[in-house]
């Protein structure tokens, strides 16, 4: 591996370009890890391109492809020759192959990859295209190490062997019966440490007490699993007992990241959980402008229930109806700031004091944005509320404007708060995603009413 990776793309673009021999290429491209390799060959000319996957020995390039996300090896797929794409489609790993398929839109274009895939893999491929995105059945993998319960340690040692070279986990064995149904399973270290004695059947040496998945399970029942048992792989097994496919740690692992990302979503209020710190200012309030428009109305019910209780109520009657839909919105914003932060520190994605302060920026400019439209939405809705309760036009349009700017300043502080609150967590080696929610809520509750009340009694005496 390179001593330095910061300039591993300039390093093998320099490489494709000054060498004509595909196999001092390669050589050479021993130095990098396929993670590297993989991010280069996405953004290479058709010639770089060419002459890049052409000197890879095939299983480099199938590893080098499986690093890519389903999009980006969709991309690469496009881009070869149709000998060079029958041979990487025999070599993928089949769930790999399954989410790089899955992500073709034109059903005639993947009708015609499916029938460049072998018969065999192409059946299993279809079987698992039926499983939803939350099924096991979508992230199994078909390629496993399987020994008979009746071989000897000898003759298993040797079907192990025979299957390495086509299997991508070979520590957990499992064994079946003649009608392929799972009876149990063992590591290879315990089959290794057998060796010595070769005439000793495997069912006498197996664990029969299995932990075992249907492709119908939940992804999120299986990761618990996974977590609890502290387990590398689990088999994936039909109705009838018969074995058919594993999950294995990278699968749940990328299933954990989907999780996280849904729930942060959940929590921010996001339609899409893709996010990045380069994420620009229209595609952020694309994913939260919507639900603070819906949080509105929503809020606006709180505040008509209040309103039932004026006549109770003394001195600033209108201003505490609206005081708790100005802390609410204010925390929902914040709540957005603080799932997408929470979200970037997850993904290492600040790396650089650069890249904070350009979130920031982008946050500050969000938060203007939101506050401003928002608020222009909420003059209008209170100086209607006001002219239907009959209250003077004069004193409604006051109380409007106090109202609308109120939360106009406070979705812009909210938002930063939202962003500097888990930063400043960070930086005293507190995990910002538990003791960030607290912090805010109170910040904005405090923030939000000096600024409510403030602006109140100071211009609705200079307006009145």
């Amino acid at each position: 591996m390179v001593e330095s990776n910061t300039n591993y793309e300039d390093h093998v673009i320099k490489i494709l370009k000054e060498n004509h021999d595909l196999s001092l290429i390669n050589e050479l491209l021993e130095n990098y890890h396929h993670y590297e390799i993989a991010k280069v060959m996405i953004n290479l000319d058709d010639e770089l391109f060419k002459k890049l996957y052409q000197s890879l020995p095939l299983i480099k390039l199938t590893e080098v492809i499986e690093t890519l996300s389903p999009e980006d090896a969709f991309m690469v797929f496009e881009r070869m020759n149709i000998t060079t794409l029958i041979n990487v489609l025999d070599y993928i790993e089949t769930d790999d192959l399954v989410d790089i398929i899955e992500e073709i839109e034109d059903k005639e274009k993947k009708i015609n990859y499916l029938s460049l895939i072998s018969h065999s893999k192409r059946k299993i491929i279809k079987s698992y295209l039926h499983f939803d995105d939350d099924m096991v059945g979508s992230i199994m993998n078909n390629n496993f190490v399987k020994i008979n319960e009746e071989m000897t340690v000898k003759k298993a040692i040797k079907a192990v062997v025979d299957q390495a070279p086509v299997v991508e986990y070979i520590h957990n064995i499992y064994v079946v019966d003649k009608n392929n149904n799972l009876v149990g399973t063992l590591s290879l270290k315990e089959l290794i440490n057998k060796g010595n004695e070769k005439t000793v059947l495997i069912k006498d040496v197996m664990v029969g007490n299995l932990v075992y998945l249907y492709p119908t399970t939940d992804v999120e029942e299986a990761i618990e699993l996974m977590k609890n048992y502290n387990f590398q792989l689990l088999p994936v097994i039909n109705s009838d007992h018969k074995l058919i496919g594993i999950i294995s740690f990278d699968d749940t692992v990328e299933a954990m990241n989907e999780e996280s990302s849904a729930d942060y979503a959940g929590l921010a209020g996001l339609t899409d959980v893709e996010i990045s710190s380069d994420e620009t200012v229209f595609s952020s309030l694309k994913k939260r402008l919507p639900w603070l428009i819906i949080l509105l109305f929503i809020n606006l019910i709180t505040s008509s229930i209040i309103s039932g209780y004026e006549e109770e109520l003394q001195t600033l009657t209108t201003l505490a109806i609206f005081m708790p839909l100005i802390l609410n919105m204010a925390g929902n914003s914040s709540t957005q700031g603080l799932g997408v932060i929470i979200r970037l520190f997850a993904t290492n994605q600040f790396k650089e004091k650069g890249q904070v302060l350009k979130h920031l920026i982008k946050e500050l400019f969000t938060g203007m944005i939101n506050g401003i439209i928002v608020g222009i939405g909420l003059f209008v809705l209170v100086l209607l509320f006001n002219v239907m309760k009959g209250t003077d036009f004069q004193e409604g349009l006051n109380f409007a404007f106090v109202i609308s700017l109120s939360i106009g300043l406070s979705l812009v502080i909210a938002t930063l708060a939202g962003s500097l609150v888990p930063l400043f967590i960070n930086s005293i080696k507190i995990d910002p995603a538990v003791a960030s929610g607290p912090f805010i809520t109170t910040i904005n509750d405090i923030i939000s009413l000096l600024i409510y009340f403030g602006l109140a009694t100071t211009l609705i005496t200079g307006l009145s």
